[in-house]
């Protein structure tokens, strides 16, 4: 199965994130505008080249010991900030299809904590088989395989390698360097973990389009980038199957949830309930809980029939 290249989409960043929870760390005003100055150089090139795609949004996740928690950042105001963005089932401009195909670039696979190109993909394929077995859903999910090619849209635009082709729904496009990471937010090396970037079909007007009616903007691909500037591991600290469920959760149209607090005695950062998408990394864990699959469900229970 080919999946195809797109043409028009908007892009949204989902990030790795922190965010203001009294004793938390927070993105400053002046970092917030250097986020939107990155995205908007990405925007000036995709305008160039006459591409009907835009960033439009942030969310990122925060790494162990920062006390932070995400947040999200829109980078244009376009009236409704809370449209969710969805695949749609069989959609023309994604080739008709009605599976969720993934592809795994390993030409940046190999983490600097020294983790290999293998174990990393294997890691990744298992997270991506924990969405694809939650019960209420029936996407699938298909693995187009591992490659060693520099695959990636916005490293490509950004100056960090990546090329212009897309090939599947979700690219998990490998381990950058920090500077990568330090272009979306100052010093965003110290703490974001990965990211994933969301683009959403537009019409000529610009503006997302909804060509199934359900209220939501029509997502067209979404990209994964993980930060080799920390300490990775298999089943350990930082843990790759971990933040891949994370980032495989958003890629498959799932937002943050849960409360984060601050315990004065330690100064550590504690989420209610402990789910896989908390914005915040909170150690290893494997499992789909009852709320992210209840998340889940809300999105995929009655593919394809949406």
């Amino acid at each position: 199965m080919k999946h195809v290249h797109f043409a028009a989409a908007l892009a949204l960043v989902s990030v790795l994130a922190i965010f203001d929870t009294g004793g938390a760390a927070s993105t400053s005003a002046t970092q917030e505008e250097a986020l939107r100055a990155a995205m908007q150089s990405i925007n000036a090139q995709l305008a160039a080249e006459g591409a009907m795609y835009r960033v439009e949004v942030a969310e990122w996740l925060a790494a162990p010991d920062t006390g932070a928690i995400g947040q999200t950042v829109f980078f244009e105001d376009r009236g409704n900030k809370q449209v969710p963005h969805h695949f749609v089932p069989a959609d023309p401009r994604r080739g008709g299809f009605i599976d969720i195909a993934y592809i795994v670039d390993t030409f940046d696979g190999e983490t600097a904590s020294g983790v290999g190109a293998a174990d990393t993909t294997a890691a990744i394929d298992r997270a991506m088989a924990t969405w694809d077995t939650v019960r209420c859903s029936n996407i699938p999910i298909t693995n187009l395989g591992a490659f060693p090619v520099d695959l990636g849209l916005v490293q490509s635009f950004l100056g960090f390698g990546g090329a212009s082709a897309v090939f599947a729904d979700i690219t998990h496009a490998g381990w950058l360097p920090r500077g990568f990471f330090d272009l979306l937010l100052p010093m965003g090396g110290d703490f974001i973990l990965g990211v994933t970037f969301t683009f959403v079909f537009v019409g000529a007007d610009g503006n997302p389009t909804d060509i199934n009616g359900d209220g939501k903007a029509d997502a067209a691909l979404r990209e994964i980038y993980y930060n080799d500037n920390f300490s990775w591991a298999i089943n350990a600290n930082v843990d790759v199957e971990t933040v891949a469920l994370h980032e495989a959760g958003h890629g498959l149209s799932e937002g943050h949830f849960g409360e984060a607090f601050v315990t004065d005695a330690n100064n550590k950062l504690h989420f209610a309930p402990r789910a896989l998408m908390n914005a915040g990394y909170s150690g290893v864990n494997q499992q789909v809980t009852a709320t992210d699959n209840g998340g889940h469900c809300s999105i995929w229970a009655n593919w394809p029939n949406q």
